[in-house]
Order: C-alpha cells, then structure tokens, then sequence
C-alpha cells in the first residue's frame, strides 16, 4: 500500500503539526511495508529532518509552492495550485491522507480526512472569521468525498453526525497521544533562567496552547489575579504560546490591561519540546480553561509529565481528563478560580491528581492511534 500526505504541516509547534509527524512515525514503525510518500515544499528532497532519511518506507517529493510564494494578497491562487498538484500526484497512490480538510483538493477519489472539530461551525465569538468561511463552503463537500473520516475524539464525532448525518459509517475515532519526550523530568534549575522567565525556586502554574479568545486566555489571567494575595504573590504564571494575528495579540494585550498587576506573568512562544516537558515536570499546576477542543493535547502532555491539571467539564476535554483532572465549566469564573486556589493550597490534591494524570496518560498512545488509522486505510481501499 502506499498512502500520500502533504507536507504543509511537518513543521512548526502545532498540534496538527504534532498529529501529522507522530502518525506517520508510528505507522512507518508498525507497518514498515508499505510506503508512505510525503509531498513536501518546492525544491526540498527531504523532510527537513523531521523524519529518518534513512527509512526506507518514506520517500519525500518536493512539489507543493510554499504558501506565501507570491505573498499574502496571492495565497488563495497558490494554494489552488498545491491543490492542483496534490490530486494529480495523490492518482499515483493508493490512498491520500489529508491531515487537515483544508489540504483535502476538490475531485479526488481516492482520499481519506482527518476532521479535528467543526468550531467553526458554531456561532460564538471566539470562532475566527477565515475558519468560518472555508468551513461553510466547503467542509460537507470534502466529507462527502472522502471515504473514511477520521475525528481526534467521539466529540468531534458526535459533531460530525449532528452537521453531517450523511458521515455515519465513515467515521474512525483515533484519540491523538502526547510524543514519547513527554515523561516526568527533574527539576531544572537553569530552565527559567535561560528563558528570563522569573525565579526558578518560585513555584509556578503553567498553561500552553495558542493566545486567542477560544481558549479563554482572559478568564484564565483573570482567575490568576483574582486569586487570595497570599497566593497571587507566592506562585507564578508561565503562558506558553504563540499569538498568530494582529488581533490575537490585541486579545491578549487588552486581557493583561484589565489585571490589577502583570507581576508574576509570563509568555513565552516557541519552546522546543524537550524543554516543554522540563515546563510541564517543574510546573505546580497545569490549567487549560478552553471553550471547545477537539481533543485538548496539552492536557495529556502534561498528564504525561506529572503535572496535575485543571481543564474544562466540555466538548472533547471531559472525554479526554475523566476523572484525572479538577473539571470546570469554562466561563465559570468563581469555579476556575476556586478550583487553582485549592490546588494550591492543597499538596495531597496535587499528589492525587498527579497520579491520576500519569495513569490516564497510558490510555492514549501514538501505537493505537496508527492501528486505529491503518484499519481505516483498509476499509477505504475497500469502499
């Protein structure tokens, strides 16, 4: 069998950055026999070094025009020409796997998606604009097209449905995992330091994900404040992520104005994720008040370095927490705040939880997700 990607995503800190290169790593260990070929940049051979050059189940063909080729105002042409090239390429596989709908091409045949959730679908303020509109037009199409649809989560499964009744028996639930790096590491001194990112003796809570309004940013900053001074004083807040948009950072900038003090806040963007799981190991507390995931990857990540977590009761993070995390309603702000004051105070809940977290952690791993994805492969070769 050989199943054909796009390259759009093998780089950078996303999380259909982290599905697209872990899928494929762990299929290429399990299912070494059959090819997986990975359509990647004009001019580039290779992987940028993301996977083993050396493996020969993967072969590299450097045929997509980078998206910002002839600049921002021409990205809508260029990407119609990567499509182009993507269906006339996927003709020679047996299966293309788009990663994302929006590197789904109109017209092919032969092709499977992987949907991660249908936000943009809702009507809610903290849903962008671009997503709404590539959705609306497109994503019935590309579902109906493609022959297996694989969601992150039951929710995003259950979202499908309720939008798309015409999906049911297509649908393959494969839960994504944190990378094999995420384990509980020693506390590293120098961590903080190397980032200026304040005292390292000072305890700190921690939340990584993208800056925008969906992910609550302001309530979790609000929460961090409106904690008891003793509190607010004795531990820090490490933001990890990167603010995309113009108006991202108006969020962001606009929610620290309204604090009564910034002291004790940090962000930081682009960590490497070796030293990611160093925030996760070292961090008191994980917190992650999103308004909809579809499936929350921080959480298992920092489930997986022992970090105890505070996270939604909603969409996708229920069904991924259980009962290994304190759940709120997000939006709930006397719930969020209470619920990481009493974290704080209480040592034999972080105990709790960080082992509740460690053990639901095992639930989820990169060698089910390519089984999972592999009999979904075979069904649609079947269809």
């Amino acid at each position: 069998m050989q199943v054909m990607y796009d390259g759009y995503t093998f780089s950078g800190f996303s999380g259909n950055q982290t599905y697209t290169t872990e899928l494929i790593r762990f299929l290429t260990e399990k299912y070494p026999h059959h090819t997986y070929r990975l359509l990647t940049k004009w001019g580039r051979k290779n992987t940028g070094k993301v996977f083993d050059e050396l493996n020969p189940s993967i072969q590299a063909s450097g045929i997509l025009p980078p998206p910002l080729l002839l600049g921002k105002a021409f990205r809508t042409p260029v990407k119609a020409l990567g499509n182009m090239l993507i269906r006339k390429a996927a003709g020679s596989a047996d299966l293309y796997h788009a990663t994302n709908p929006n590197h789904f091409p109109s017209g092919l045949r032969n092709g499977v998606v992987t949907l991660h959730d249908l936000i943009p679908l809702y009507d809610k303020p903290w849903t962008q604009d671009s997503s709404k509109q590539f959705y609306r037009n497109h994503i019935r199409s590309i579902l109906n097209q493609a022959r297996i649809i694989f969601t992150v989560s039951d929710h995003t499964a259950s979202d499908a449905l309720k939008y798309f009744p015409e999906t049911e028996g297509r649908l393959i639930t494969t839960p994504l995992a944190a990378s094999l790096l995420f384990t509980p590491r020693p506390h590293d001194r120098e961590l903080r330091k190397r980032y200026n990112a304040g005292d390292h003796a000072k305890p700190y809570m921690l939340y990584v994900g993208e800056i925008q309004p969906r992910k609550n940013i302001h309530g979790l900053l609000s929460a961090y404040d409106n904690l008891p001074a003793r509190q607010r004083s004795s531990v820090d807040l490490l933001i990890i992520g990167s603010v995309r948009t113009s108006y991202n950072k108006q969020y962001f900038e606009h929610a620290l104005d309204r604090l009564g003090s910034r002291n004790g806040i940090y962000h930081l963007q682009n960590i490497p994720p070796d030293d990611l799981a160093c925030f996760y190991s070292n961090a008191m507390l994980f917190i992650f008040p999103s308004f909809y995931e579809g499936f929350g990857l921080p959480v298992i990540e920092a489930m997986s370095c022992g970090c105890p977590v505070v996270t939604s009761s909603t969409t996708s993070l229920a069904e991924v927490a259980d009962d290994a995390a304190i759940t709120v309603m997000p939006g709930e702000q006397e719930q969020l705040e209470q619920a990481i004051s009493d974290m704080i105070d209480h040592e034999e809940w972080q105990s709790t939880y960080r082992q509740r977290g460690l053990q639901r952690a095992q639930s989820f791993s990169w060698t089910r997700t390519a089984e999972l994805t592999m009999n979904g492969y075979n069904l649609a070769l079947d269809t």
